[in-house]
């Protein structure tokens, strides 16, 4: 079915939609079964589902069972890794957890190579402007033992595709390459880079690039509970919440990252972004981030990370406790509780030559803090404080954009969403709020993206969250441009740096719409090829790609070979931004050769100096 545009949606009421109807789906995907990887900051996971099954009505999306700690048993595993002396993969989730506790304890883990929640290596990379990713980026294990980034991320997506190549086996469902239509998420707040990087990281591990799609995070949790509200028939007022016209925030909370971003249903059930993505480091490990440095404050930093190094398996023993008290702690909870090693209180007497409970009583959190026989046992007040600053920091960015944008429905996903304390914070913040909380809310991305890969163009339209541009000379005019952007080339004076505009921080991007073409000619006669820098913007309209807001995002290179027109030769260059990528094509206008130009992220090479372009 053709996607509907802006000028055909449906200026419906909740009350007035037929809430038992089932929308018309976008056009579905040729592909046989689609797969999608979750690859989070915590946990991990998969799912799939065939083309028949998503076509009728009762379909059931399938996640495996892993065999995980009966405590934190779920559809997903934890996003650990274990590699050996030569860089080979022993082990992945909770069986890399169990395996390098092992080796731990037999004092045979120093030629190993151990890795949790690495996926922060990602956003860091946005956020971090003096730091950029590249293919030579490390990431350092759990001991300070480093491997290419590039290698682990590959690595880890190899293993959960091939566990699921496996299970399709098992149930008869083996498909050829061709058949299969990968998914793989990522948080909508990072950029192109980062997005790339994973790209590349599923082609190393196998995954064709033609048979891949990026999908974002909250977009998929939101086609995952549009389409749930119909199937499992929720309450009326729930089933409103997503009727035609409606607008809603989605709030993904993962382990690493908050995602936020706001949307609107249109006819047929499609959707599209009305405001970009936002968000921030505010996941649940940032809980776990607090609760350790409270232990090292009450320790002493130097002691704890010996005792780390030295007694990892205990170390690791903590964090598993720690997890699943986060997942059931709410203020009602009376208190929160973990077994105390032997190893940590023999660490801490020898090396502050006191008991590990005098160390507690001159701590600041000694009225918090009761150490009872083998368990140190948190007070609620501590938990809460300890929970406070990532929730007051979600709250208020949801409260803003609330605001900003007149919206009174938060859609809240993600694992970190299914927490009781964090749910109580913000239903106590936002009285005037409808707060929709599917089942199982860190499975909803997972899902969505099965769905994504299904249904692709169901997200109609996106917000851009930068202006782009490329970098480019012009006719230089005394008058107009700074004396020291004019640069001399066969005679002629050029502005160079110019800021060549092709979308503005802003705009509405809809699917498969060509944005701004523009024209370039080389400004030398033998040029062979044109390269151009692309940039990024936090500006509507900047003028120099040097100036304080502009960010070289990328590299892209347009084959010009025939150079009997000199420099009368001109070629169109057209971005596509409204998919989850960036498309890019240069047109010789001559020929009407059109070349789809792959994006080079991570290129630092120089330009050679005569593959400069002018636009007139």
């Amino acid at each position: 079915m053709a996607s509907h545009s802006d000028g055909d949606r449906v200026a419906a009421t909740a009350a007035e939609t037929d809430v038992d109807a089932v929308p018309d789906k976008p056009s579905v995907s040729p592909n046989l079964l689609v797969a999608a990887i979750d690859f989070g900051t915590a946990y991990s996971g998969y799912a799939f589902l065939s083309r028949e099954d998503f076509t009728t009505d009762d379909f059931k999306i399938t996640t495996p069972d892993w065999d995980d700690n009966k405590d934190l048993k779920s559809s997903k595993t934890p996003t650990s890794i274990l590699f050996d002396g030569n860089n080979k993969v022993v082990a992945f989730g909770n069986d890399a957890e169990k395996r390098f506790t092992e080796l731990t304890e037999d004092d045979a883990h120093e030629e190993y190579y151990f890795f949790q929640k690495f996926k922060m290596l990602l956003y860091e990379s946005v956020i971090q402007k003096d730091k950029p990713l590249t293919k030579q980026t490390l990431l350092s294990d759990i001991k300070g033992k480093q491997m290419k980034a590039i290698d682990v991320f590959s690595a880890a997506i190899e293993y959960l595709k091939n566990h699921l190549l496996e299970e399709l086996k098992k149930r008869g469902m083996d498909r050829c390459e061709e058949d299969i239509r990968w998914v793989l998420t990522v948080p909508a707040i990072w950029n192109d880079p980062a997005k790339q990087f994973m790209r590349d990281a599923a082609e190393q591990a196998g995954i064709r690039g033609d048979c891949l799609t990026i999908a974002l995070e909250p977009e998929a949790a939101s086609l995952y509970c549009k389409h749930m509200r119909v199937e499992h028939k929720k309450s009326l007022e729930q089933i409103q919440r997503f009727a035609i016209g409606s607008r809603y925030l989605v709030m993904d909370a993962g382990g690493g990252t908050v995602d936020v971003t706001i949307h609107e249903i249109l006819n047929g059930g499609l959707i599209k972004e009305i405001h970009s993505a936002t968000g921030g480091a505010w996941g649940g490990t940032y809980v776990d981030n607090k609760f350790h440095e409270m232990l090292k404050e009450i320790f002493g930093e130097s002691v704890f990370e010996e005792f780390k190094k030295e007694f990892l398996a205990d170390y690791m023993e903590i964090r598993k406790t720690l997890e699943i008290g986060k997942r059931n702690f709410s203020s009602a909870s009376s208190h929160f509780e973990f077994r105390i090693p032997p190893s940590l209180k023999q660490k801490c007497k020898d090396a502050n030559n006191c008991k590990f409970e005098d160390l507690i009583e001159r701590s600041a959190y000694k009225n918090f803090l009761i150490c009872k026989r083998e368990k140190l046992y948190l007070d609620v007040a501590l938990m809460k404080d300890l929970f406070s600053a990532v929730c007051d920091s979600i709250v208020n960015h949801v409260k803003n954009l609330l605001k900003e944008n007149n919206i009174n429905t938060v859609l809240m996903v993600g694992g970190f969403s299914e927490s009781p304390f964090l749910q109580e914070k913000m239903k106590e913040a936002l009285p005037d709020c409808h707060t929709v909380i599917p089942n199982e809310a860190g499975l909803a991305v997972l899902r969505g993206a099965v769905l994504f890969g299904h249904e692709p163009k169901a997200i109609v339209s996106r917000i851009a969250k930068y202006s782009y541009g490329v970098d480019t000379y012009t006719q230089f005019i005394p008058d107009k441009h700074p004396p020291e952007k004019n640069k001399v080339v066969n005679d002629k004076e050029y502005c160079s740096d110019v800021f060549s505009k092709h979308i503005t921080i802003g705009d509405v991007l809809k699917i498969d719409e060509v944005q701004k073409k523009q024209s370039y000619s080389p400004i030398y006669p033998d040029q062979k090829s044109v390269r151009f820098n692309v940039f990024t913007s936090a500006s509507k309209d900047p003028k120099y790609v040097d100036d304080g807001s502009c960010q070289r995002l990328a590299s892209l290179d347009i084959p010009i070979p025939d150079i009997s027109g000199g420099t009368d030769r001109r070629v169109l260059v057209q971005f596509m931004f409204g998919e989850t990528e960036i498309k890019v094509e240069g047109i010789d206008e001559k020929t009407g050769e059109v070349t789809e130009i792959k994006f080079n992220y991570f290129d630092t090479a120089p330009d050679d100096g005569k593959q400069f372009a002018m636009q007139e």
